[in-house]
């Protein structure tokens, strides 16, 4: 398993607007409990946040993890990389515990493990609980981590700060708190969060995010 590589491309996402992903959003979550109605100047930053985030297709990120269950608890460099199609994250523990990779496609999900097995599943809850027995949301970070509701789910509650950017989202049993954006970037992309549900605790800080101009 090498190192990820540093090179992306960036292409503007086609289909839904800005607004209309928003208002699916908001449509979605409406099922279950209302959504955190934004205030009309935050609704508009947040209309043009989201659709710059969500034009990034193509990025990566290094950082660290920390994840602590009922009974255990352990902390890794992680490295995530998303194309169009596909996406890579790679989880080195100290010692090589618990390191592995993870890559997936609309295809599916394959899992390298340290003892350079290679399992294969559906889903990557499912593949990462059963054979390493981690509760990692993957699903979902793949759009948390850019500050984006997952738009395959409903959201519970959506909260923005003054500047139009996620301060915090419940979605799928998860809450998740943005405590720290990068500076200097554009669109600005998420530093610090953490996610909880129940007794599973993530906390990710991102030391390098990379995206073509």
């Amino acid at each position: 398993m090498g190192i990820l590589p540093t090179f992306l491309s960036v292409s503007a996402r086609p289909g839904l607007t800005a607004f209309a992903i928003l208002m699916v959003f908001l449509l979605a979550g409406c099922a279950r409990q209302p959504v955190q109605l934004l205030q009309p100047d935050r609704a508009a930053l947040w209309e043009t946040h989201s659709a710059r985030l969500a034009a990034l297709q193509d990025w990566q990120f290094r950082g660290r993890i920390a994840v602590r269950l009922e009974k255990d608890a352990w902390s890794a460099t992680l490295y995530w990389r998303e194309t169009r199609d596909t996406y890579t994250l790679r989880v080195v523990a100290p010692l090589g515990r618990g390191t592995f990779e993870l890559s997936g496609t609309a295809a599916g999900v394959e899992l390298h493990t340290a003892d350079n097995r290679i399992l294969r599943a559906a889903d990557p809850e499912a593949l990462l609980r059963d054979n390493l027995g981690w509760q990692l949301p993957v699903s979902g970070m793949r759009w948390w981590v850019r500050g984006l509701p997952h738009p395959g789910t409903g959201t519970d509650h959506l909260g923005n700060n003054d500047r139009g950017m996620l301060d915090n989202l419940i979605q799928d049993g998860w809450q998740v708190d943005y405590q720290e954006y990068r500076p200097g970037g554009e669109p600005a992309l998420p530093g610090r969060l953490s996610l909880e549900n129940g007794s599973v605790r993530v906390r990710l800080v991102i030391s390098e995010w990379t995206t073509a101009p």
